[in-house]
């Protein structure tokens, strides 16, 4: 009866495993985001934990920020790697925040997505992740092709 069992779970199991599309190298440097971060300076209102998605694909960051007057905004990131697209970045806010890079690179150390708008062009450096408790984050933004202006900078540092 065991062995009858044993072959009914196989024979269920055995095409779902199957349908499983092969892992990408792309989706390495995602890892290095799972994990509970707060920002550095801001380690008692801000707070966000990134895991992976169901299937470990994607992974998916929950944030809770608590603003100088008190009130308590949340988010929510979605990061992918989609083989022929690149890196893609996908962000909503409970204030009503809604954004999208998609095409973004993974070179020496550094995830960078990219944001076109008819206002300009936004890039976001991620890294380099040489350290597993501290990510740097740059902001640069360029409008008509001029010059990057680095407009924010600040670093992830692991949550306690």
């Amino acid at each position: 009866m065991k062995r009858i069992s044993i072959l009914a779970s196989l024979l269920f199991i055995g095409p779902a495993l199957a349908l499983e599309p092969p892992r990408v190298d792309g989706e390495v440097p995602l890892a290095k985001l799972v994990g509970t971060w707060t920002i550095e300076g801001k380690e008692k209102s801000y707070r966000e934990t990134c895991r992976w998605f169901h299937g470990r694909r994607h992974v998916v960051c929950e944030t809770q920020s608590t603003k100088s007057d008190g009130s308590v905004s949340h988010g929510m990131s979605i990061l992918a790697f989609v083989p022929g697209k690149g890196y893609v970045y996908t962000g909503i806010g409970s204030g009503g925040r809604y954004e999208t890079y998609q095409g973004g690179t993974y070179e020496q150390g550094v995830l960078e997505y990219l944001d076109r708008t008819a206002e300009g062009t936004t890039r976001i450096r991620v890294g380099p992740f040489t350290d597993a408790t501290r990510v740097p984050f740059r902001v640069h933004a360029s409008k008509d092709g001029a010059d990057w202006e680095l407009v924010d900078e600040f670093v992830y540092v692991a949550a306690p």
